[in-house]
């Protein structure tokens, strides 16, 4: 039986905890990422791994104020990135919504985030 909610809290999750592991299993093999919904989709785990790295590189990312609306195998995450620099702790905040479509094994086969220049404000 699908499980979206939980696909979905265990994203936030491995964003929270910084676990990028988890993050990675969430995914399906072959998923296709596109963050932001209009730029180059990512295609495949290896290219969704290396968006996790580059958001990474000397940035923490933590979500906050989520909610979710799960129907049938898709779902919708509202939520605020908080992206903060490792070494000033400066950064934005960016107001999201992801679309998440999840396959019956309960693996993100295809993930939208929406969001633009109006949806960042600084921290």
């Amino acid at each position: 039986m699908k499980d979206v909610l939980s696909v979905m809290q265990n994203y936030i999750k491995a964003y929270k905890d910084n676990d990028k592991q988890c993050f990675e299993s969430l995914w399906d093999s072959n998923a296709i990422f596109e963050d932001p919904v209009g730029s180059d989709p990512m295609n495949g785990i290896d290219a969704i791994s290396a968006f996790w790295d580059f958001g990474h590189s000397g940035f923490s990312i933590i979500p906050r104020d989520e909610s979710f609306i799960v129907c049938g195998d898709e779902g919708i995450l509202e939520a605020v990135m908080q992206v903060r620099s490792i070494e000033d702790g400066s950064g934005m905040d960016i107001k999201i919504i992801d679309h998440f479509k999840v396959t019956n094994e309960n693996k993100i086969a295809h993930l939208r985030a929406f969001w633009d220049q109006s949806s960042i404000t600084t921290a």
